[in-house]
């Protein structure tokens, strides 16, 4: 009867061990993030273009009567454009504190897995000296690596400023 009661709670820790991330792509990089990050995960949808906002604003969209601004994460993030048919291009919405939702559009949008605690090791000592605290950390999957992120911190506090300050 004990052992029963051991071998039950050994397995609800290893089970509590093990994350679920949502994996997407931008340019040719993989990446992965907490699915208790998310909101939901929408098709493109065509954004209004604001003025004079920052060059990773794609525009604003309205969802189900909320004006939501989208962040192009490719252009946020440095990386190079990949050609990648609208159709599979993805919306992620993620809810900051500072302005409610947000939406990041990404190339696509593969796989949500889960990743045992002991495969996430934190941000390499290079990503950490460059502004890259959204890097949460890195996991080794199937010979590959995927970076974490945390889309909370994607946006600096004065990029959150500035886009409170767009009149929608």
């Amino acid at each position: 009867m004990l052992l029963s009661n051991f071998k039950n709670r050994k397995k609800d820790d290893i089970q509590q061990e093990e994350r679920q991330f949502i994996v997407f792509t931008v340019g040719q990089e993989r990446f992965g993030v907490d699915v208790n990050q998310i909101k939901q995960v929408i098709p493109v949808m065509e954004a209004t273009h604001i003025p004079n906002s920052p060059s990773f604003v794609k525009g604003v969209i309205n969802l189900r009567g909320d004006i939501i601004p989208i962040i192009d994460l490719a252009d946020k993030l440095s990386l190079k454009q990949s050609q990648v048919d609208e159709e599979k291009k993805r919306i992620i919405i993620v809810e900051l504190d500072e302005i409610s939702n947000i939406g990041m559009l990404v190339d696509t949008v593969t796989e949500m897995i889960r990743i045992h605690a002991d495969k996430i090791t934190d941000a390499p000592e290079i990503a950490r000296a460059v502004h890259t605290d959204y890097i949460q950390g890195v996991a080794k999957i199937d010979k590959q690596l995927l970076i974490l992120l945390n889309l909370n911190k994607v946006l600096t506090t004065e990029e959150l400023i500035e886009l409170g300050k767009i009149e929608f």
